[in-house]
């Protein structure tokens, strides 16, 4: 194995490529941010006759309770030819994986890397992903399948098929652990850059919802919103709203990216993974315990916790889950700040964009990043004072209702980051990021922890 590491060498993000509810690409996802839209409809014939699925009584056999999710725009527009990809085969292919494709090139190109440049480089891929809607789908109807079917369903293909289609040689996996995925993903990239399994690597997660059986069962495991929407930290929330996308970014060593001058969008300084074992009350509770000691294993890097101004939390809306997060983030964080100190602001893209499962970390990672380069924080929607799930005051958290500048006093440094999102495997991820703005070296907390109803 290479060692292009240097032991103290860090890893920068350079490259983002996502597409989310509201439209492709950051620009998009950003205006959705910023103007604090939620994004979702009613459930498009297109998509599944809701007629045949929808119940509103919960107790109804087969039908969901829940109308609304958030979804992708142009799922099937795809540009195979750009891949090399004959439309025969294009035909076979999970959207999943396209979207895959179209994000990694996206994500290539915000780098300023043309994708040929990459083509017989040591660059990694890894890819979170656990529905397997298309795959299900398509089992139902042998009759239609073909064999492209094999390699167009198979999830494993998800990060293979863009080793394959780029041409690159580093590490190539699949990760499944339920909504945490793409962070999980993430942690392992990481490591395979600094271990020099890997040049560069790319990373990020995808969900698509096209199975309507899926909304059936989460229905009956009460885990999603009726209303299909996402009410973080709100008394009002009942579940979690579905959410379709897909996020990948680029991954590459700090002191080569300065070299080749890429745009550097954050730095990963420190991160952790965990999981609850026997801890956690299957169905009802995530472990607080061991949210709190996962917090407590990145504060054993001497991360201080003043240097963090707002953490995106996981927040999926879930009435037990939000309220186990924020006493976690209070205790490790906001009630570790100085006296007189701001309190630690706290918010949720799910309100947003509703909760994406495999690719939800990715979604809150990159909402991050384009809150430090445009030095503003968004509202976390659906959220107010008097409708609180959180005693804010007794732990020093604060939850932004409008779009409001980054204008933290100098003396406190400025950083931030994600508790990421939900899972129904409890596997919880965290990172530390820092990035430029300004003059300043900033730091951004991401973790994953698991929802109410994890397993």
């Amino acid at each position: 194995m290479d060692k292009t590491m240097e032991k103290n060498d860090e890893v920068a993000i350079v490259g983002i490529g996502c597409n989310f509810p509201g439209g492709e690409g950051v620009e998009n996802f950003w205006q959705v941010l910023m103007e604090g839209r939620n994004c979702a409809v009613e459930i498009s014939p297109e998509r599944f006759d809701i007629k045949e699925w929808y119940a509103a009584d919960e107790n109804t056999p087969g039908k969901s309770q829940t109308r609304r999710a958030a979804f992708i725009d142009g799922l099937n527009e795809f540009d195979n030819k750009l891949f090399g990809i004959s439309d025969s085969e294009a035909e076979h292919m999970d959207p999943q994986q396209k979207l895959l494709l179209e994000c990694t090139y996206r994500a290539l190109e915000s780098a300023g890397i043309p994708a040929e440049e990459v083509a017989g480089s040591r660059m990694g891929v890894f890819i979170g992903v656990m529905n397997r809607d298309y795959e299900l789908m398509s089992l139902r109807n042998p009759r239609t399948a073909n064999h492209y079917d094999a390699t167009g369903s198979a999830v494993s293909i998800a990060a293979n098929r863009i080793s394959y289609v780029f041409n690159l040689t580093g590490p190539s996996l699949a990760i499944d652990t339920a909504c945490s995925s793409s962070l999980v993903a993430l942690y392992y990239a990481f490591l395979a850059v600094k271990q020099g399994d890997c040049e560069t690597a790319l990373c990020g997660g995808v969900s698509c919802m096209l199975d309507p059986a899926v909304n059936v069962v989460l229905s009956k495991a009460k885990l999603i919103s009726p209303e299909g929407v996402s009410k973080p930290f709100s008394k009002k929330a009942d579940g979690y709203g579905r959410a379709e996308g897909c996020g990948v970014v680029l991954l590459k060593p700090l002191r080569k990216a300065l070299e080749d001058h890429n745009r550097i969008w954050g730095v990963i300084a420190a991160i952790a993974v965990n999981q609850d074992g026997r801890s956690a009350t299957p169905i009802i509770r995530p472990s607080q315990e061991q949210q709190e000691r996962l917090l407590q294993s990145i504060y054993s890097a001497h991360i201080d916790p003043l240097s963090v101004q707002y953490i995106e939390a996981h927040g999926t809306g879930t009435s037990v889950g939000d309220v186990t997060e924020a006493e976690s983030l209070g205790n490790a964080v906001g009630r570790n700040r100085p006296g007189g100190s701001p309190a630690l602001k706290i918010g949720s893209v799910k309100g947003n964009i509703g909760h994406s499962e495999s690719a939800a970390g990715t979604a809150g990672l990159i909402k991050v990043l384009l809150m430090m380069q445009h030095e503003k924080i968004v509202p976390s929607l659906h959220y107010s004072e008097n409708i609180s799930s959180i005693d804010t005051k007794r732990l020093n958290l604060s939850i932004p209702t409008s779009l409001d500048a980054w204008e933290e006093p100098r003396e406190f440094g400025r950083g931030a980051g994600p508790p990421g999102n939900p899972s129904s495997s409890p596997w919880k991820t965290q990172l530390v990021i820092w990035t430029k703005v300004s003059k300043f070296r900033c730091k951004i907390w991401l973790t994953h922890q698991p929802a109410e109803g994890a397993m």
